[in-house]
């Protein structure tokens, strides 16, 4: 793997000016930082992610939905809404994660795009986990 040039020490600066002089083993794949063993992870996938608060924040993230959407998953199985708590039949699907919902806890957002210079708007179902991932 080849970090280029510049990228010879690791990112990790503490203080503002004690700065980490090891030799960087990888690339973090969020914001490009190269990083040492010591200030990184390496995931069992083979992506790495440095330890950059945006960047542990942004792992953290994914891991939460992936564990969201396996519970809505256990909760489809059995015939019910994917929403915790909810015992009713699943009426649609969420646009984002896939999961299945009844109509109480799916709702509607839109995005807007532009398509021939015109502004369009494409709605979508989501459930109340992804809701928040849109501005409307």
């Amino acid at each position: 793997m080849s970090l280029g040039p510049g990228r010879q020490v690791c990112w990790y600066v503490r203080y503002r000016i004690l700065r980490c002089r090891n030799t960087p083993l990888a690339v973090c794949v969020y914001c490009g930082r190269a990083f040492c063993r010591d200030h990184g992870r390496f995931l069992p996938n083979e992506a790495t992610v440095c330890n950059h608060p945006d960047c542990a924040r942004r792992l953290a993230e994914i891991e939460e939905f992936k564990a969201y959407k396996l519970e809505a998953e256990a909760r489809n199985l059995g015939g019910t809404c994917g929403h915790p708590a909810c015992p009713a039949e699943v009426w649609g699907q969420c646009s984002r994660c896939r999961r299945l919902f009844c109509e109480d806890h799916l709702s509607e957002v839109y995005e807007v795009y532009y398509q021939l210079g015109r502004r369009q708007r494409r709605y979508y179902s989501v459930c109340p986990y992804c809701r928040r991932f849109y501005k409307t």
